[in-house]
């Protein structure tokens, strides 16, 4: 009998980063995969993503509801509707990707159903953002670690749980990129509307949430002033859906209108996101793409403000404040031709980008079913930290 294993989706971000594991899942045999997805896949203003989960022919067995309120409101309809979801499918485990509230919500549904949960991408720091918070409870709430790197296996073993259950599996999202074929820079410019003979920046820049609204207002201000000034294309995404996102919407639809050299797409996709990563001249803004995914494409990259602070880097990273004339500054450095030829060269501590085969090897080795409890058994568990 298939071992069903169910995933949430809430956003473009983690979809893009376990599509490749949930589409190997579901043709493997062995697994059979139960997915439900909404919250900001919902968004209409980020592109109304639902879509891409739609097209993906991935079996979508529960869509959550729309619910208009708050980032508290919209918890509680993710732990409500995602708790009488599992207690009807009752899978083996629910997969989880990161540190966004609404996994938080679902690892707590998981918890009162007694479905173990399978996180993956604990251990992270960023000191800057709630998620600090959230991915560290999503850990405590798990049965089973998949992370990123050394660094993060230590950090899940600091929060006291069991070794026998972490696993090195590098960062799902770097998948994509290796292997990828990237479209020519010809036919990537033509689909966004870019000049081919001039460099452009790749923007991304999410609010911070560890400070107040008129924070992040004053913080879209100042990455306005520097956006109208820098003398390459910009090429800029949408920001996610955390609280205090609204000035930094607005900044991406104002800038187009200010700039006839800016081009707005609130979500890329994956074909022409890998493309952006090896044309761009640079990455700008507070994605932790720009921490993970950069150093495999060897992309120079602009990490702005705090919501990043302390996480892993490669030395293809230039830390800069808020502040327009900081960033003006840190993209001149970042698109020197030195900075440029050393982004090249640096070893991403993220992985090799065989996340899925590493997954599904860890998977094939488990005894199902899994036990809620701690510590449960997985077969022949030997290593520290196996990898």
């Amino acid at each position: 009998m298939p071992i069903t294993l169910a995933a949430l989706t809430v956003a473009r971000s983690d979809f893009g980063r376990m599509e490749a594991l949930y589409q190997a899942l579901n043709t493997s045999g062995r697994y059979r995969l139960s997915l439900a997805a909404g919250a900001g896949h919902h968004d209409p203003g980020l592109g109304r993503t639902l879509i891409d989960v739609e097209r993906s022919g991935l079996p979508l067995d529960y869509i959550l509801p729309v619910v208009d309120g708050d980032n508290a409101e919209q918890s509680a309809a993710v732990l409500g509707g995602v708790a009488k979801w599992l207690e009807q499918r009752r899978p083996d485990a629910l997969m989880l990707l990161g540190d966004r509230f609404e996994m938080l919500s679902a690892a707590q549904a998981a918890t009162l159903t007694r479905v173990p949960v399978i996180h993956i991408g604990g251990g992270h720091l960023t000191l800057g953002a709630i998620d600090e918070r959230v991915r560290h409870a999503l850990s405590k709430l798990s049965a089973l670690h998949l992370v990123a790197s050394k660094a993060c296996a230590d950090r899940v073993a600091a929060l006291h749980e069991d070794p026998a259950t972490i696993f090195i599996t590098g960062a799902p999202e770097l998948d994509v990129l290796v292997g990828a074929t990237v479209m020519s820079r010809e036919a990537f410019c033509a689909e966004v509307g870019l000049e081919a003979a001039r460099s452009f920046l790749l923007v991304t820049i999410h609010p911070e949430t560890n400070i107040s609204k008129q924070g992040n207002e004053w913080f879209a201000r100042e990455a306005a002033c520097a956006l109208f000034s820098l003398p390459q294309q910009i090429l800029i995404t949408a920001p996610c859906a955390d609280p205090g996102n609204e000035p930094f919407l607005a900044l991406c639809k104002d800038l187009p209108r200010r700039r006839n050299d800016c081009r707005y797409i609130p979500n890329l996709g994956l074909r022409k996101y890998v493309a952006a990563l090896h044309h761009a001249v640079a990455m700008l803004g507070n994605s932790s793409s720009g921490i993970i995914e950069a150093a495999s494409a060897g992309l120079p990259v602009v990490n702005i403000g705090e919501r990043q602070a302390m996480r892993d880097r490669a030395n293809n990273v230039i830390d800069c404040a808020f502040d327009s004339a900081a960033i003006v500054q840190a993209v001149a450095a970042a698109t020197d031709q030195t900075f440029v030829q050393q982004s090249r060269t640096v070893v991403n501590p993220y992985g090799d980008g065989k996340f899925v085969e590493k997954a599904i090897e860890i998977f094939d080795q488990l005894n199902w079913p899994l036990r809620v409890s701690k510590p449960w058994c997985i077969s022949q568990a030997t290593a520290h930290f196996r990898s």
